[in-house]
């Protein structure tokens, strides 16, 4: 009986201790795998100087972290302010008198509403 205890026990142990070294190795390689993907998905000498949309600025931190972003001059956009409805309209924080608001097309627009002439 003590024979199969001892077996039982030095089998467990046999099984049970690679799998920390494997989850850290696995960890590390999809730790690698994805900064690649994030490095490749966003080439950050692209945007060096120029002022891009607050969604696109926060996927660049994500990947590259904000000493990295800062460094080439990245910034982002201080309003959702742009075209909406296939440049009929125009995102704004209220419309003006001579605009109605267009519900339909406003997802673009952030925490803005899109308006289009009357």
């Amino acid at each position: 009986m003590e024979k199969k205890y001892v077996l039982c026990v030095f089998f467990v142990v046999f099984l049970v201790s690679p799998a920390p070294i494997l989850a850290e190795a696995l960890e590390k390689e999809r730790e690698t795998e994805n900064k690649r993907q994030a490095q490749a998905l966003f080439p950050l000498r692209y945007y060096a100087g120029m002022t891009v949309p607050t969604s696109l600025f926060f996927a660049l931190v994500a990947a590259y972290g904000i000493h990295a972003v800062t460094r080439y001059y990245i910034s982002r956009a201080g309003k959702d302010s742009r075209s909406c409805d296939n440049n009929r309209g125009w995102c704004r924080a209220k419309c003006l008198p001579h605009e109605y608001y267009n519900n339909y097309h406003s997802d673009i627009c952030g925490s803005y509403c899109c308006c289009k002439p009357k």
